[in-house]
């Protein structure tokens, strides 16, 4: 950088001492830099300045009256004093004034022990308050089953109303009323409906807003505080855990920059809550005519050892089969695989919730950008993705991004609520592929950049280039950023090798960044890790075939060993693995937690620990590997699955696992060179585009709140709206008039022979020949509809 380049520095003085500051910095900023105590309520540095509270008041040589210093700029030579008599004058009859209306029941309220309010009265209040009359008290509004109000306690910050509008997006509060009249609460009398909402509970300085599930459980300073890495989703948010007695008891975002800041979403919050449900398996079970009986961990892995040892002798070793969970640490999976392909068996599969398992298939790719970079974008496209609600801390960058002036166009089936100004182009569920492949000729047209596949440039060929998406091409073909994200209703779509192929298409066209969503915490870690038919560390040259996963449920599969999930509602083939886990000759469940179902079709349930009683590591979406303790001990009888699956290799006298330690496991995984397969994309285009079908076309949507086995078990988050709208069967304002179905509220669902009784939501805003349906209801990777052929509505038939 050149002299002239170097930014100016100013020279100030701050208590005496001198410092340099930048131009434009608050007075605040520059003490906070250098550890010079200044006390506030509603200055944060991820918001912007309101200067209403008025503690921050400091003494400045040479100004008429006292300056906020969270609003303060700095100007060369400033002398400033934030320990004079005169600033701590100003400080204290800002503290009196606060606590004229505040209502002394800190030894009821939450926040006692953890307080700024509390903290900062012991240093500026008096003991003795002047002020005589009758306390101002509001009534306290609902924001939903997270956040719990006491707004009698309100010091009017707007901490909360600022996050709200400049973080989350959605001005869901706001203040009310005047001088002290003013009341914070939520507009024309919503609830607060923000996947980010939890965040309001660390932003407020008092009790205000404080956990509703945490809410009179436990007081701050009998809690233990442990730091560890959110398994909710794919971005491995940096979290503490707090803890008392061995239970945990809320969890608080961990500041990170590169990842979550200083933010939650609300998933990664109370993820928690789901750890403590009341089908948690305490012991190991075992199926005996008919009856579950608690046994010995010994007996429990003498009966797995022999299961296998007899299928494999009698059945071949092929019949065993695998399915793992994406949100299992990276040396149990990593563990998991090498067992199964030292048994000789390659049946091994993380793929769960994809609409195709085509080879090398995998959303694990993730992304090949950092957070920080999606920042940086000047054009985002979304093709398949309600981010905002798939994985709510991403949907904060790409909010940062377009506040930055970042174009956001999307390509969906319906007209998502986003929080940030968006383009939609609507197409129907089974012309998204079509609209992908116009959208990669018209890029094609436009840039210099050559077709890489040929199989690609065959497709496209016939492709005709639709108005609506010659208007995304010309937004991002003059873009110099651009950044390309795939997300959860593209996965499940059942033409999703088809979508990916043309996906990292226009990516190659485009140079751009970003990437595949996954559902898993660990999806990276899982590819990485060889949880996967089609993908070996160290190499593939050796690799066996292994069967597909619709394979895996049928016949084929005489031994099934199901490790952290429920695969009747974690498989995109759900409505039709519980019936295929029955006719399994042994199912072997390894999980936390056992539901009706599992009890039906399990033979033996082994109870393993949820991420937080185990030690392991994560690989986030975009490859950064967190690694991470465990924070409170085992419940019950529950072991951590790294080890089960030590011991019972050892029992089966398999060699290469005589691990002492998990460090031993990471080393082993760690040295071995992983090069992520390399996808077949003119395999997924061989046959060129599927072809469309008349009608209407379903696509398969999930829920944020249940891509886990805890995630489904944390009841603050399944009382929400955003779990309750996934629960539905959503239909277009179309459908529903040329079905007479208009006033329904509840519709009866025929797939296969079978019925599900869901709630209906007529949606204007999906697209005309479209219905959602919740993807475990769908067949397995199918690319007909033939098995989803009527719903039921008040016993008419109606077909779709």
């Amino acid at each position: 950088m050149s002299e002239k380049e170097t930014p100016k520095q100013l020279s100030i003085e701050i208590n005496g001492q001198n410092y340099l500051a930048h131009p434009g910095e608050m007075v605040i900023q520059v003490a906070d830099r250098h550890g010079i105590y200044i006390p506030r309520f509603c200055y944060h540095k991820k918001l912007s300045i309101a200067a209403n509270c008025r503690m921050c008041l400091v003494e400045i040589a040479g100004a008429r009256k006292p300056s906020p210093a969270c609003a303060t700029p700095i100007m060369d030579g400033m002398k400033i004093f934030t320990k004079s008599p005169t600033t701590i004058a100003y400080q204290k009859s800002v503290m009196e004034f606060l606590l004229i209306n505040h209502p002394l029941d800190c030894p009821i309220c939450d926040q006692g022990g953890e307080c700024e309010l509390q903290d900062i009265a012991m240093g500026y209040g008096s003991d003795a308050s002047k002020y005589s009359e009758t306390k101002r008290a509001f009534d306290d509004p609902s924001l939903g089953p997270l956040v719990a109000t006491d707004m009698t306690r309100c010091i009017q910050c707007t901490r909360c109303v600022r996050f709200g509008e400049e973080i989350a997006g959605d001005k869901e509060l706001g203040a009310m009323g005047r001088s002290d009249h003013m009341e914070i609460s939520t507009y024309v009398a919503k609830t607060v409906n923000s996947e980010l909402s939890g965040n309001i509970i660390d932003l407020c300085p008092v009790g205000a807003l404080t956990s509703k599930p945490f809410r009179f459980n436990a007081r701050a300073w009998e809690l233990l505080q442990y730091s560890t890495i959110s398994g909710a989703d794919a971005v491995g948010a940096n979290i503490y855990a707090h803890v008392r007695r061995n239970q945990i008891m809320r969890v608080i975002p961990k500041e990170n920059d590169e990842l979550n800041e200083t933010w939650l979403a609300d998933k990664d919050r109370f993820y928690y809550t789901g750890v403590y449900s009341e089908d948690r398996v305490t012991s190991p079970i075992i199926k005996k005519n008919g009856h579950w009986i608690e046994v010995s961990w010994e007996e429990a892995l003498d009966f797995v050892k022999v299961a296998i040892e007899h299928t494999k002798e009698n059945e071949g070793v092929n019949t065993i089969s695998a399915l793992a969970s994406e949100s299992a640490t990276t040396e149990e999976l990593y563990l998991l695989q090498k067992l199964i392909r030292k048994l000789g068996s390659n049946n091994i599969e993380t793929r769960l919730k994809q609409g195709s398992n085509a080879k090398k298939l995998h959303t694990g790719v993730g992304f090949d950008c950092s957070f920080a970079e999606i920042e940086q974008s000047d054009a985002i496209l979304l093709l398949g993705s309600y981010l905002r609600k798939e994985i709510p801390l991403i949907n904060h960058r790409v909010h940062k991004a377009a506040k930055n002036g970042a174009k956001v166009l999307a390509i969906n089936s319906q007209y998502y609520s986003f929080n940030y100004e968006i383009q939609t182009t609507c197409v129907e569920a089974n012309e998204f592929v079509y609209a992908l492949a116009s959208l990669v000729k018209a890029i094609a047209q436009k840039v210099a950049t050559p077709i890489q596949s040929e199989t690609v440039k065959s497709v496209i060929d016939a492709i005709e280039v639709f108005p609506e998406i010659e208007h995304i091409a010309a937004e991002l073909g003059c873009c110099k950023n651009p950044l390309l994200i795939l997300g959860f209703d593209a996965i499940l779509n059942k033409d999703f090798a088809e979508i990916y192929a043309l996906f990292f298409e226009l990516k190659h066209l485009l140079n751009a960044k970003g990437g595949v969503l996954s559902m898993g915490a660990n999806s990276k870690g899982a590819l990485l890790a060889g949880a996967s038919v089609d993908y070996s560390p160290g190499g593939e040259e050796n690799l066996q075939h292994g069967l597909a996963l619709h394979d895996m449920l049928s016949s084929k599969t005489k031994l099934m060993l199901s490790f952290g999930i429920e695969p009747e509602l974690d498989c995109i083939a759900g409505s039709k693995v519980l019936n295929a886990l029955k006719e399994i000759d042994i199912v072997v469940a390894f999980s936390a937690y056992a539901n009706e179902a599992m009890r039906e079709y399990a033979d033996i349930i082994l109870p393993i620990t949820t991420h937080f009683e185990t030690d392991g590591s994560f690989v986030n979406i975009n490859g950064q590997t967190q690694r991470f303790k465990a924070v409170i001990s085992p419940y019950e009888d529950s072991k951590p699955l790294w080890k089960v699956l030590r011991v019972l290799s050892n029992l089966l006298a398999i060699e290469g696992f005589d691990y002492q330690t998990l460090d031993e496991v990471y080393a082993e995984y760690a040295a071995i060179e992983k090069v992520a397969p390399v996808p077949v994309i003119d395999d997924y285009l061989k046959n060129g585009l599927p072809n469309l079908a008349e009608g209407y076309s379903i696509l398969p949507t999930v829920s944020m709140y249940s891509t886990s086995s805890t995630l489904r078990r944390a009841k603050p988050l399944q009382n929400t709206q955003d779990a309750m709208y996934y629960k539905a069967v959503r239909l277009s304002a179309k459908f529903a008039v040329d079905k007479g179905i208009v006033d329904q509220t509840e519709v009866s669902i025929g797939i296969s022979d079978q019925f599900y009784q869901l709630p209906i939501v007529i949606d204007e805003n999906l697209a005309q020949n479209t219905i959602v349906i919740p993807f475990q209801l769908l067949p397995p990777c199918s690319k007909n509809l033939a098995n989803v052929t009527i719903a039921v509505v008040k016993n008419e038939v109606v077909d779709i």
